[in-house]
């Protein structure tokens, strides 16, 4: 009697099951790939070398150095624009900026990142830049900014420092 009563049930869900009209669909659209991103630019490292703390003081941070993120193979009637935006751990003391890693012994200081323009590029923010050609560069543009009350109360500490983030690239 088991048997017979579980085979019912199952046969009722399965009627049940194939004559439910479709309540769900999906849609959407494949675009063709825009560009691939350069392999030697799939995990950037950027070294700022040995720093002085007195340059730092003296200047509130470091000049602005460029960086690069290299894109090739673009296809620009797929797309001709393309949004870069960088994300990490923000800076408590200077809002925007990427904040060191919490191994780093120096302290004082965050990395501010600029646009082509040496506008500043807050984490979070997109930037967007044309796509040229074929093989087009993004410029941007970094340097270490001394955060205000280390600046006013000799709060710079020297030691090791690292940061890390992360960019995506967007094709509107």
């Amino acid at each position: 009697m088991k048997n017979t009563l579980a085979l019912l049930a199952l046969s009722m869900l399965m009627n049940g099951a194939a004559g439910a009209a479709d309540n769900i669909s999906f849609k959407g659209t494949l675009r063709a790939h825009a560009c691939t991103l350069h392999p030697d630019d799939q995990d950037i490292q950027i070294d700022f070398d040995q720093l002085g703390s007195r340059d730092l003081y003296l200047n509130g941070g470091t000049a602005d150095e460029p960086f690069n993120i290299r894109l090739q193979n673009c296809n620009i009637r797929v797309a001709s624009t393309v949004e870069a935006t960088f994300v990490g751990n923000q800076s408590a003391k200077i809002p925007g900026a990427l904040a060191l890693d919490a191994g780093s012994t120096a302290a004082g200081f965050a990395i501010v990142l600029k646009d082509a323009y040496r506008q500043p590029l807050k984490l979070g923010d997109a930037s967007s830049s044309p796509l040229t050609g074929t093989d087009t560069t993004l410029v941007f543009y970094r340097r270490l900014q001394v955060d205000p009350d280390a600046l006013l109360n000799n709060g710079i500490v020297p030691g090791t420092f690292s940061a890390s983030g992360t960019f995506t690239l967007f094709y509107p």
